[in-house]
Parts: C-alpha cells; structure tokens; sequence
C-alpha cells in the first residue's frame, strides 16, 4: 500500500490534509469496529487495516512535513517531531490505562482512541476543505498579471 502512493497522481500540496483527514476516519472506523463487534477475526482484519493505515498516515504526514524543509533541518524536525509525537503517547495511555489515571477498560480505552481518530479525521478534513476553497478561489497569476517568477541565475 505505502509503496503504490508514490506512483499516484495526487497534488499533495492541495489534497493531502483531505487524504490525511479521510484515513483517519477510516482509522476510527476500524477502531469502533472492533470496539463493537464481538468476533475475534473481524478484530484481527480490524487491527491489520487500522496499522496500514496508520502507517500510511505518518508517511503522508512526513512527506508533507518533508517538502518544505531544507536538507540541514529534517534531524531536527523529525527528532522534535518523533519526540512530541512519544510525549503525546505517553501522556495518553498514561491518562487512559494507568491506575492513578483514568484506569479504564479495554472497550472504554478503544472508545477513547476510536474517538480520538475521529477527532484528527474532522479536523484534517476540515482543514483539507478550506485548502481546496482557497486555492479555488484565489486567482492565478497569469489572472492577476503577475510577472513570472525568475530564477536568480538568469541574470
């Protein structure tokens, strides 16, 4: 799966918070689905389409973190990012599992989560709609007349 997405077509500039928004809703979907259904192969299949995705999701989201850095930077954005990305985990499952948290349940905790992803999916989505409407309703350069971008070496 992760390796078909570099031969698709995609403007990831524009559609990848949309992308980003609906494999998190397709998360949460197989979250909720095996928070609910009772048959252990259908959480099986649940647990393997809930990890492809999750795994596409962080490759979308490096790639898009990725296209905007400079090659000095990605160590110390991804080192920051992996880091902040632990320290949420921590501070979830801590809250979520621990005795002194919460303490709860197997299917409150999947509940937790399921509505977590679903959380993520509203906002990416959200966000990946407005992306859409403006870049939409901006007008193009050749509209405004603007002159073209120069590269500095040919001058």
């Amino acid at each position: 799966m992760g390796y078909g997405i570099g031969f698709t077509e995609v403007r990831w500039d524009q559609r990848g918070e949309l992308a980003l928004g609906g494999f998190s809703g397709l998360g949460a979907a197989a979250l909720f689905l095996m928070t609910f259904i009772r048959n252990i192969w259908v959480c099986y299949a649940g647990y393997i389409v809930f990890k492809c995705l999750y795994m596409l999701l962080i490759t979308i989201a490096m790639f898009q973190i990725a296209a905007d850095l400079t090659m000095e930077r990605y160590a110390l954005v991804f080192g920051a990012n992996n880091f902040g990305a632990l320290a949420l985990q921590t501070i979830i499952t801590s809250v979520v599992v621990d005795s002194r948290g919460l303490g709860l349940g197997i299917i409150p905790q999947f509940t937790i989560y399921a509505s977590y992803f679903s959380l993520i999916a509203v906002l990416f989505s959200l966000r990946g709609l407005f992306t859409i409407w403006r870049s939409d309703t901006e007008p193009t350069a050749a509209v405004r007349n603007d002159p073209p971008d120069c590269d500095e070496h040919t001058f």
